[in-house]
């Protein structure tokens, strides 16, 4: 093939290479055997060296997704703990301002007796007609085996409900074991309602077993007690009549208290009597005023570090 240059010259192609630009690469079909390098696959090292940026970047983002999902199931634990608030306000709506029991009690010759067994969610369900709000976001299906307790009006039924995770401060507000009447504060009795607690995440109680895991056999799984046993139902650890605190007590330690469970980072979700709901750590929620020694300031609705 003849063709004119810029020039006027005439130039001849020979071969059909000549259109093709030099140090392109081309193919067997075009030329013969083919002028392009054999591809090379990675070496080794080169395959080391990118499982390694890999696995270091999934390093890097795990924790912040591991983060993220807890902020998330935060969120969630705190809209919950608000909606029971609201809940309970409809409850005292009703009965004079006063709080709920936390339970009745499975003997037929106790006061607070009833079959099946009534707990405070079931006095304020009525209220929400949503049992999934009484169910911490933080308890998985095996959480729920030690935590999940039946309500009541599903009891014997085909659609059994359970509520778990939350424990009420039920040695201020609402402690159904004081013999011979049933002992409740009415909401007109609390002089710091902003900074009262009445619901929060509970870890359980150990059961005065040292070595049993919190909640072991679902003991305490839906109260929480004070770090001091109350004038209102004093106990050991804040949990039996008659018994003595847990002076230097923590979340690995105590063996009779039913305590705060902080799932959240570090911290525990909290409902206060004012209707607001937060994160605080245990120990925060345990030293009202800061100075270092334990305290039923938050708990007892006055506000007071001095007052059990």
């Amino acid at each position: 093939m003849t063709f004119l240059t810029r020039r006027g010259e005439t130039a001849v192609l020979s071969r059909s290479t000549d259109f093709v630009r030099p140090g392109t690469c081309i193919p067997a079909s075009f030329s013969g055997p083919s002028a392009c390098p054999a591809a090379r696959g990675f070496t080794l090292i080169e395959l080391i060296v990118v499982i390694g940026i890999v696995a270091l970047l999934m390093g890097l983002l795990l924790p912040v997704l591991g983060t993220a999902r807890v902020a998330s199931m935060s969120a969630a634990n705190l809209s919950n703990l608000r909606q029971i608030g609201m809940a309970l306000v409809a409850y005292q709506n009703q009965h004079d301002g006063f709080f709920p029991m936390h339970s009745s009690s499975s003997d037929p010759n106790h006061p607070a007796y009833a079959n099946p067994r009534t707990r405070w969610p079931d006095h304020l369900y009525k209220y929400t007609n949503d049992t999934q709000v009484f169910i911490s976001p933080f308890l998985d299906e095996n959480g729920m085996k030690t935590f999940g307790k039946v309500f009541a009006h599903t009891a014997g039924t085909d659609d059994v409900k359970r509520f778990g995770g939350y424990g009420y401060n039920y040695q201020y507000l609402g402690n159904s074991r004081f013999i011979p009447t049933f002992h409740a504060n009415a909401v007109g009795q609390i002089k710091d309602a902003e900074r009262t607690i009445v619901l929060a995440d509970t870890a359980g109680s150990r059961g005065g077993v040292a070595t049993n895991r919190p909640g072991a056999g679902s003991e305490g799984v839906y109260v929480i007690d004070p770090p001091l046993g109350s004038a209102r139902g004093s106990a050991t650890g804040a949990y039996y009549p008659g018994g003595t605190d847990e002076p230097n007590g923590d979340a690995n330690t105590y063996i009779w208290r039913s305590f705060p469970a902080e799932r959240a980072n570090g911290h525990v979700g909290v409902l206060f009597i004012g209707g607001h709901a937060r994160t605080m750590t245990l120990k925060d929620m345990d030293d009202s005023n800061r100075d270092g020694v334990k305290d039923n300031g938050l708990w007892n609705g006055l506000g007071d570090a001095g007052v059990r």
